[in-house]
């Protein structure tokens, strides 16, 4: 076991592509690696991007589409480097306890820049639901979808106007 910087260096990786290319007149962008992503303009038709949001469990489908013109966002989940069948233990690991947390199976978080979003996801998911809703409503811009063990969502105030499938 290693302690990395994979909680950050795919957000990082990200804002410099889409920096880049916002450099060099680029106005309609969507930059993707591993979950973390960057939308800038809108599709050729017009309408916003969507992005689809992983199903913690059921691999087959999204638990949430959102739609957005401009956002950064990432996703962290224990399903994403399980060492166990029942995702208990993952490459997650809480450093008070050394034990990979039991409260979310999955965060995303919609922030500023996808370097922010991606440390902010990966801390959400050891900082469980309380801790996480109450930071990331104090932070400017910042938005959540946190979706506990039993798969229940918790979102931010402002997530469910980006959400077609939470908006209600």
């Amino acid at each position: 076991m290693a302690i990395t910087l994979d909680g950050i260096a795919k957000g990082y990786i990200v804002d410099m592509a889409s920096s880049y290319l916002r450099g060099r007149g680029v106005s309609q962008i969507i930059v993707e690696a591993g979950g973390d992503l960057a939308l800038q303009g809108m599709r050729e038709d017009g309408q916003p991007w969507k992005v689809g949001i992983t199903h913690p469990r059921a691999f087959t489908g999204y638990y949430d589409v959102i739609q957005s013109s401009n956002a950064c966002m990432a996703t962290s989940g224990d399903y994403e480097n399980a060492f166990t069948p029942d995702y208990k233990y993952n490459h997650i690991i809480d450093p008070g306890t050394g034990f990979s947390p039991q409260e979310l199976c999955s965060a995303t978080v919609i922030a500023r820049d996808t370097l922010l979003a991606d440390a902010l996801a990966t801390a959400a998911m050891v900082m469980g639901v309380d801790e996480t809703l109450k930071l990331l409503e104090s932070l400017d811009g910042a938005e959540a979808l946190l979706i506990g063990k039993d798969l229940k969502s918790y979102t931010t105030s402002g997530y469910r106007a980006l959400s077609e499938h939470l908006s209600t």
